[in-house]
């Protein structure tokens, strides 16, 4: 009987820690993704014929993406300039918009003053068209998310 009941209590031990693991992890999600100030959407800016600037509390970010046809399952170099604004670290975020294509998070090296780069490689979806945000974040003299809508077209 004592065997039983210590089993039991040591399985409790265990669903109790996975529990709170699991709270953990999930609180400390919504924390990084609170404390980013979103920007509005660049409007009518067309990543494939160049780069997009955006104005973020006195200063400006752009992004490009090459190649500029954004082609799928290929890797992608990912350009953010920063203008005005300190940052001691840079990420590129990219969401589905019109489907759920799971994290796609690339954290950029600083190569320059100000200008920052990486490579991710964008997955194929079921859609033809498929919608996408890239969302620059920003963590420096503030944390801000800056988000540049584009599109891919599977062939």
């Amino acid at each position: 009987m004592k065997g039983k009941v210590r089993g039991i209590m040591i399985l409790l031990g265990f669903a109790a820690l996975g529990g709170l693991a699991y709270l953990a992890a999930y609180h400390w999600q919504a924390q990084q993704t609170r404390q980013y100030s979103r920007v509005p959407a660049v409007e009518d800016c067309d990543l494939r014929a160049g780069a997009c600037r955006r104005a973020v509390a006195g200063g400006w970010v752009s992004l490009s993406i090459t190649p500029r046809t954004i082609p799928l399952m290929k890797p992608l170099h990912l350009s953010v300039e920063i203008d005005g604004l300190g940052a001691h670290a840079v990420q590129v975020e990219i969401r589905g918009l019109n489907m759920d294509m799971g994290l796609n998070r690339t954290l950029l090296q600083g190569i320059q003053d100000g200008r920052w780069e990486g490579e991710t490689i964008l997955p194929i979806c079921s859609q033809r068209r498929m919608q996408w945000e890239a969302a620059v974040r920003l963590d420096g003299d503030g944390r801000f998310e800056v988000p540049f809508v584009f599109d891919t077209r599977r062939e």
